[in-house]
């Protein structure tokens, strides 16, 4: 089989978590939404063989036939890459192509681990790429592969982050059910601030198990409580009510408090968004650092959002991506 293509071109979506995280974990619906910040691949082939890949700063070049453990002893600052390495590397042996190599250039416009869903993006753009060069373009494989590939980065990882990446919109996950798109009867303005305080999701989800075993029964009031705010939010989006989804937004947030995972420069982004108009705010993803989200009236969302980035901190006013991945 020939490469029908010598090189290609794709970009995928970061995402927010507008509800239900950590929740989820113990069978509670969650609402997931592509934005528009996407990160973009660039690949193509290469005849030396090896797999090279850039993302900003960092890159690596290593032989195609190196075993997968050889990038954990290469170069410790280029742990990062191992999972688009194990992406190509993947990839290759699908398509019987082990004896050619790979150039990648990663461009991102997505701040890394800060809850937002870079791995996922990276993972979902690198296979839609890879994939494109052998004239497969099908979502649903490339869904399936980057959820198997960012195993690698996340060992539990649900899949909600690449199905968001590759199909875009508003997903409404079920553990017990999978997953079915939210629609929106209007645009809805995100304001996401990041916090530069970077966690480990696999710990904050340990601690979170910790609390559930010590109140059990005040977590499960929680989760009901949780479950509740999610079945309002869609309600709440199907009609387009800004304010009720806002309002939604800040109780999700005292939940999330009381299971101990805020931050207090969380807690200072967010009463920095409400003081200057926001409709409401809570912390995405795993908490103790990362991002949060605010949401800002559609028809002020400029005017806020300006007020608020004048202090400190990095803010990103996006909208819902429904799109997900793109190829050329």
């Amino acid at each position: 089989m020939n490469n029908s293509k010598h090189e290609a071109i794709s970009s995928a979506p970061a995402k927010v978590i507008l509800f239900g995280e950590h929740f989820v974990v113990y069978h509670n619906p969650a609402i997931v939404a592509a934005i528009n910040k996407r990160i973009h691949v660039h690949a193509e082939v290469n005849n030396m063989p090896s797999i090279s890949i850039k993302s900003g700063q960092k890159s690596l070049n290593i032989p195609t036939a190196s075993n997968d453990n050889f990038i954990q002893v290469y170069d410790k600052t280029t742990t990062f890459l191992y999972p688009i390495f194990k992406c190509v590397k993947h990839v290759l042996s699908e398509k019987e192509k082990q004896t050619i190599g790979i150039n990648l250039h990663i461009n991102s416009e997505i701040p890394y681990g800060e809850g937002l869903g870079s791995s996922a993006a990276s993972c979902v753009a690198t296979i839609a790429a890879l994939y494109s060069l052998f004239s497969n373009r099908d979502k649903h494989q490339i869904y399936n592969t980057a959820k198997i590939m960012e195993q690698n980065i996340h060992t539990n990882s649900s899949g909600v982050d690449c199905y968001v990446s590759t199909f875009g919109g508003i997903v409404d996950f079920e553990p017990n059910k999978g997953f079915s798109k939210i629609e929106t009867a209007k645009k809805f303005s995100v304001l996401i601030g990041t916090t530069g305080v970077k966690h480990s999701t696999g710990e904050v989800v340990s601690q979170v198990k910790l609390f559930r075993e010590k109140n059990l029964s005040h977590f499960k009031e929680l989760s009901s409580k949780a479950s509740m705010i999610c079945t309002k939010a869609r309600k709440a989006m199907d009609e387009g009510n800004e304010l009720e989804l806002g309002s939604l937004f800040t109780e999700n947030q005292k939940l999330l408090s009381m299971l101990g995972v805020s931050h207090p420069l969380i807690e200072k982004l967010i009463e920095r968004c409400i003081n200057n108009g926001a409709l409401g705010a809570k912390l995405t993803g795993a908490g103790r650092g990362g991002a949060i989200i605010a949401l800002l009236p559609t028809d002020k969302n400029k005017e806020i959002a300006d007020r608020i980035s004048r202090e400190s901190g990095k803010w990103m006013l996006v909208e819902f991506d429904h799109d997900g991945v793109a190829i050329g």
